[in-house]
């Protein structure tokens, strides 16, 4: 299996840390994020996600494995268990790269 980029395993530790600002460094200026139904571009729109999606509930991640494709994109499968409604979900996180930074992260069941 090949190693995760530096920047996703940087951005996936900040996130179990809880770690706002490290997490939000991960990203490129104009990156975007989608997850929940929600599209968020930019450093300002990303960091409000980060924060809300970090504090509004309380859960553990479990990476389950990962793929890194020959053209830079890479898909981490997590498994969050928390408080939030069904308690057990896994997601695919997909995180597209440019100049050693996230891009793209689209994060769907």
């Amino acid at each position: 299996m090949t190693d995760l980029p530096p920047v996703v395993a940087a951005y996936l530790d900040a996130r179990d840390a809880r770690d706002h600002a490290a997490a939000l460094a991960a990203f490129a200026p104009d990156a975007r994020v989608v997850d929940d139904g929600g599209t968020y571009d930019g450093t300002a729109e990303i960091g409000r996600w980060v924060e809300r999606s970090s504090t509004q509930f309380t859960y553990t991640t479990t990476r389950l494995g990962h793929t890194v494709d020959d053209d830079g994109r890479v898909v981490v499968q997590v498994r969050i268990d928390g408080d939030f409604p069904g308690g057990t979900a896994t997601l695919q996180q997909r995180f597209a790269l440019e100049h050693g930074l996230i891009a793209h992260l689209e994060i769907a069941p």
